[in-house]
């Protein structure tokens, strides 16, 4: 059995989430991404079974990808106020800087290719899990509502997603004014 070559695969996710944020999950179609990557046809087939698996190969790897620059600059002597507004600003700095991400998420969680059991799978909390620990965490200090952690997860993470498309499609950063009004907002709203 022949191992698989990671640069071409990924070159292969990272050309079909360009081409997803272009064409859409329904437009996307193994051959053209195939020639879009540079690759055979064969190729793409050879690392994924259908579009299927590519689509939530895709999606796991968005996932892990996540993970990765949530915590940065968090010093564990920070207050929680201070962690958590590093981690929304982190968040929303990511969303901004990749809104492929958000386009393929935002297709896949709407579209036949989402199983129920992906909301659910332990790689998805595990990507989250640095937001779930500071929500915990404030709420067994009594400085977060007693709600449930994923809830509060979602409504901040929809918010800073709404915030991220407004600068994408307006084209202009999100100012320091208008990102102390946005975390003011998103606290006031976890806060007990």
């Amino acid at each position: 059995m022949r191992t698989k070559d990671e640069t071409k695969v990924q070159i292969i996710l990272h050309t079909a989430l360009k081409m997803v944020a272009r064409v859409g999950l329904a437009g996307l179609k193994m051959s053209d991404l195939a020639k879009e990557a540079g690759v055979a046809t064969g190729t793409v087939y050879l690392y994924f079974e259908d579009k299927n698996q590519l689509i939530y190969e895709l999606y796991q790897h968005l996932m892990h990808h996540s993970t990765h620059d949530l915590t940065r600059s968090l010093s564990e002597t920070d207050p929680l106020k201070v962690k958590i507004k590093k981690t929304a600003r982190n968040y929303l700095d990511d969303t901004i800087n990749n809104p492929e991400h958000g386009a393929f998420l935002e297709q896949y969680f709407r579209s036949p290719y989402f199983r129920k059991e992906d909301s659910t799978h332990p790689d998805e909390k595990i990507t989250m899990q640095p937001v779930y620990q500071l929500i915990m965490e404030g709420q067994h200090q009594g400085l977060i509502k007693e709600a449930d952690p994923a809830w509060l997860v979602t409504l901040i993470c929809g918010m800073l997603n709404e915030v991220a498309k407004v600068a994408v499609y307006s084209q202009k950063s999100v100012s320091a004014a208008e990102w102390e009004l946005t975390f003011g907002v998103l606290w006031d709203g976890i806060k007990s």
